[in-house]
């Protein structure tokens, strides 16, 4: 099978949809999405790309807060 990043992002979409009409708490998904996530990126990347990575991550600070203000998005969606 050879899905696209689109045909993924979409299943991925589905499943959490599934997961929050079980009222799974959203911030619970998205626990488990990062915690996967970054053990496919553990496994894909090597030691020092995915330590800096990490780094980069880390020392991320949140975004203007103007990009997480749902009023910039006419879907209500932040996706």
């Amino acid at each position: 099978m050879s899905d696209t990043f689109e045909d993924t992002y979409r299943k991925f979409e589905k499943m959490t949809i599934e997961l929050v009409a079980e009222d799974i708490e959203p911030t619970i998904i998205a626990g488990c999405m990062m915690g996967q996530a970054m053990k496919l990126y553990q496994l894909t990347l090597s030691p020092e790309d995915f330590e800096a990575l990490m780094q980069i991550i880390s020392q991320t600070s949140i975004l203007d807060d103007n990009i997480l203000d749902k009023n910039n998005f006419p879907s209500g969606t932040l996706h």
